[in-house]
């Protein structure tokens, strides 16, 4: 997350994924998912701690997008891996690292 939103890469990249006719289309039901059944697992990290019930929770705006890009093209389910809090000190940002890494680890390979 930068500055409260999607870098700009990803916005970019997001932008390509997002194709009429290949991912999604419309129809009178309004868009379609074209992707299927797709696995999809993002990896999310954050310089501060955004997590449910903290004050911080309604900035965090990258996971929200994500699900809302995936579940257009057809991905109801993407799986979220999140390191955050990794810039509040260095014992805290190799915590939240080895975290993201052993959930990485934990994924089913289905």
């Amino acid at each position: 997350m930068y500055n409260s939103t999607i870098p700009s890469q990803l916005k970019a990249w997001l932008d390509r994924l997002l194709v009429p006719g290949k991912t999604f289309t419309y129809s009178a039901k309004g868009p379609q998912g074209l992707a299927g059944s797709k696995r999809v697992i993002a990896v999310l990290s954050r310089g501060g701690v955004y997590g449910a019930g903290l004050p911080t929770a309604g900035g965090e705006y990258v996971e929200p997008i994500l699900r809302a890009i995936f579940g257009l093209i057809g991905i109801t389910n993407p799986e979220f891996i999140i390191a955050e809090g990794i810039r509040i000190s260095p014992e805290r940002g190799a915590q939240a690292l080895a975290q993201a890494l052993e959930a990485a680890r934990a994924l089913s390979v289905a």
